[in-house]
């Protein structure tokens, strides 16, 4: 009987033992296909991109962003067609819509653009009765006397006349209508992200306009030398 118990406990130690031995294997072989990228990616980190691929890497990038903005204005191009509004006279009604009445060249300077393209999405809209457009004329800004020529001192002087641009009563109502469901199209788009990367996304492109002067210029005027 002893005899038994000692065999069987033998037999049982071997079976785990070979049972030990195939689980390694099995996992010396799956670690195995995967090693080379492991070691690979290992290497990237530990080293430094050379210059030319810091530059490929930056196109890439600019080429990423053009086309998704390309493709993003393709996309809603032809949902604001059916409100009879291009993407720029939509993120002009936007503006005046979130920040009220503004003059021409504050609107052109915040949608980087000129003032004539501007001009001409004012009128547009004007003529559909949903903005209006009026001339005021801004106050002289003050001088000292002894700054100003001789001629121009007893002159009285006056302010320069400039337009200001608003949302008519039916503009507003337009566009209150108009939004909502632009916005959920566009929430649509974006739900591929969540909502840390759609955060992150707006960061980035602010950062992105923004700039930094000092890096911009030292990349500029850097010698670029891989070694």
């Amino acid at each position: 009987m002893r005899r038994k118990i000692v065999r069987d406990e033998g037999v049982h130690r071997l079976f785990r033992a070979r049972h030990e031995l195939c689980r390694q294997r099995e996992f010396k072989t799956a670690f195995h296909g995967q090693e080379k990228a492991i070691l690979e990616g290992f290497w990237h980190m530990a080293r430094q991109p050379s210059h030319k691929e810091k530059t490929l890497r930056a196109f890439r990038a600019y080429v990423e962003l053009l086309d998704t903005a390309e493709w993003l204005k393709n996309e809603v191009r032809a949902p604001l067609a059916s409100f009879d509004l291009t993407i720029n006279e939509f993120r002009l009604l936007e503006l005046l819509y979130r920040e009220g009445a503004q003059f021409v060249p504050d609107l052109a300077r915040k949608r980087m653009t000129h003032r004539q393209r501007i001009d001409e999405s004012v009128e547009r809209l004007r003529k559909r009765g949903w903005v209006g457009r009026k001339a005021v004329k801004l106050p002289p800004v003050e001088f000292a006397r002894a700054h100003l020529a001789k001629s121009m001192r007893d002159k009285p002087r006056e302010g320069r006349r400039v337009s200001v641009v608003g949302l008519t009563r039916r503009g507003k109502k337009f566009f209150g209508d108009v939004l909502p469901t632009h916005s959920k199209l566009v929430k649509a788009f974006l739900r591929v992200l969540n909502g840390t990367e759609q955060e992150s996304l707006a960061r980035m492109c602010r950062k992105l306009r923004e700039g930094d002067v000092m890096r911009f210029v030292k990349e500029l005027t850097m010698e670029e030398v891989d070694r």
